[in-house]
């Protein structure tokens, strides 16, 4: 189905003229999506001219190959946000894709867009792309892909809604006129999206975690012209107390801490005239302010993302979902699965009872990749678990419950993990997020707090004392499954620790810091008392069970053994020495042992 035409919007400041031809070329050979038309529309923002020889020569080659092609030079360097003004009143078609110089859209980017704008409703007016080898960090639901605010980088507006709130702030020249945008656009009642299975490369960091200094600058700077436009003079007073802490802290580039000191007085400057002009945005919005961010932001946001035509083999992965009479808390989990980056994806549903799911999944969920069973008579969850994973054609298999979810990166993630190390096992990182359920029919619940309770390196001897790996984290190899079986079904309480002792016995797993799903725990307090008491229970049970397994080890394996349990301990104590007494005092125990 068509939708119309799209305006691309290049806003270049001394550009690459290969990296403008590959865009081009990438453009010109999407797969088969749903706008009308391309229109071309640059707006150059350069200074001396040295690339214009090239982009000519781009023109002629490239220029009847679109609906139109447009080339502006401005006399002066306008900035992000008003250069992309400028193109907005130049054009008229109802989608602005805006694409920064040196992202390369993906040969499906398009068709990923178009799609997922087709099925978006009227409120739903911007679709930020996902950024590849490093995609951005902020938070977002896995499930709606609503998100707090869009990168510029790579998104596409509708443009009424952008005309609606008067495009960019032109009083943003670098950094923040995105977030800037997608606020006032939140605050009109807007909703925006993030589409990961839509993905440019934007290979912007000579290097993982490098450091900007014009980024941390002028970043900082509007972060507090945004404190003062959305803020609370809370939040104000915090920016400027962390701009004074900033500027004390050891420099990280020459020049930081006298930059960092100078940003006070140019804020104070305008603080005023800010914080006036934009009363009506504090009206009914809630702005956030974590650190110098602007939405929480996710581990491993130096995780380096391979492009479509580098990934290599997909193998199949099944992932198992056992669910209970919870039909709308399954249909969040199952989005979350659909919406997963990694193509070659089976979703096996084992209800456990009556088949209360089926028309969910047969209505809304039809053209996934889904195997669905309901046990008629509850079985447990242990027995429903069993049943998926025999139910399960997957080379690789994990489990989602109904009521957790997947960032919609994690199987990739955790393929490309396991495939370059060479693992039978990997697992990521986990937000455990309290909640307190209203209720599940409708379902109505409340989300307080994101934290990442678990980061441990693997460590076999830790893993028979504790469950550091969350049941959605994981994925694993058949040939584990095979040689290990499933869960103990006389097991409805950590049934999933006792798999891992078995699963990990004779494989290493391998852990990637890098969070990639989502957990719930209870927010009511005796709720959570409850809960602690069963878990208490089942543990000793659990330890029972692992008296069956039985280690063959030499002297010299032994002890390396020794020294991963000591290492474990001292990693966990916050205090350097206290961290070696440990160490120390784990060996001499596990020595008198031998």
């Amino acid at each position: 189905m068509s939708i119309g035409t799209l305006d691309i919007f290049l806003v270049i400041f001394h550009p690459k003229v290969e990296d403008l031809n590959e865009i081009f070329e990438s453009l010109l050979h999407q797969k088969v999506h749903g706008f009308d038309g391309i229109n071309i529309n640059i707006w150059d923002n350069s200074i001396n001219h040295e690339h214009v020889a090239g982009l000519t020569e781009l023109e002629a080659q490239y220029g009847d190959k679109f609906a139109s092609f447009d080339w502006e030079k401005s006399p002066d360097n306008l900035g992000f946000g008003r250069s992309n003004n400028r193109l907005a009143d130049r054009t008229s078609a109802p989608w602005i894709f805006l694409l920064n110089q040196d992202a390369i859209p993906e040969s499906d980017t398009l068709a990923e867009l178009s799609e997922r704008i087709e099925q978006s409703e009227d409120s739903v007016v911007a679709w930020e792309c996902r950024q590849i080898p490093f995609e951005h960090p902020k938070a977002y639901n896995p499930s709606s892909l609503e998100t707090e605010w869009n990168s510029g980088a790579a998104v596409v507006y509708r443009r009424a809604a952008y005309e609606d709130v008067g495009g960019f702030d032109e009083n943003f020249f670098m950094y923040a006129e995105d977030v800037d945008i997608s606020w006032r656009l939140r605050a009109k009642g807007y909703t925006l999206n993030y589409v990961p299975r839509a993905s440019v490369f934007h290979d912007t960091y000579s290097e993982a975690g490098a450091v900007k200094p014009l980024q941390v600058i002028e970043g900082t700077l509007n972060n507090l012209f945004m404190r003062a436009k959305y803020g609370s003079w809370s939040d104000i007073r915090a920016g400027v107390l962390g701009v004074i802490n900033e500027a004390r802290r050891p420099a990280s580039f020459p020049g930081r801490r006298l930059h960092m000191a100078l940003l006070v007085p140019r804020f104070l400057k305008r603080l005023w005239s800010v914080r006036r002009a934009n009363a009506e945005y504090r009206k009914g919005f809630k702005a956030s302010f974590p650190g110098w961010d602007y939405s929480q932001h996710r581990d491993g946001a130096f995780f380096e993302f391979k492009r479509a035509d580098e990934q290599g083999e997909q193998p199949l992965v099944s992932i198992v979902v056992r669910t209970h009479k919870r039909p709308e808390f399954l249909r969040e989990a199952l989005l979350s699965l659909v919406n997963q980056s990694y193509n070659n994806l089976e979703i096996v549903v084992v209800e456990d009872g009556e088949d209360n799911a089926r028309s969910l999944i047969e209505e809304e969920f039809s053209q996934a990749n889904i195997k669905y069973h309901a046990t008629g008579e509850c079985v447990g969850r242990s027995a429903a678990g069993n049943l998926g994973l025999e139910m399960a054609s997957g080379d690789w298999l994990g489990f989602l419950d109904d009521d957790d979810q997947f960032f919609c990166d994690h199987i990739e993630v955790m393929i490309q993990s396991a495939l370059e190390h060479k693992m039978k096992g990997v697992y990521g990182t986990a937000w455990e997020v309290t909640t307190d359920v209203a209720s599940v029919a409708p379902l109505a619940y409340q989300e307080y707090n994101s934290k990442t309770v678990y980061r441990q390196p693997f460590c076999r001897p830790l893993m028979w004392r504790q469950n550091y790996l969350p049941i959605q984290t994981v994925l694993f190899h058949r040939e584990v499954y095979e040689r290990w079986g499933g869960f103990e079904v006389d097991m409805d309480q950590l049934e999933d620790w006792n798999l891992w002792t078995k699963y990990t016995f004779e494989h290493d797993f391998v852990m990637v810091d890098k969070t990639t799903s989502k957990y719930r725990v209870p927010h009511c307090p005796q709720t959570s008392l409850d809960r602690q008491e069963k878990l208490d229970e089942a543990y000793q049970q659990a330890l029972e069970k692992q008296k069956i397994l039985r280690l063959d080890l030499s002297p010299k394996e032994f002890f390396v053994l020794a020294d991963s349990v000591a290492q474990a301990q001292a990693a966990a104590a916050w205090n350097p020495s206290l961290g070696l007494r440990v160490k120390h005092f784990v060996k001499q125990k596990l020595k008198r042992l031998v």
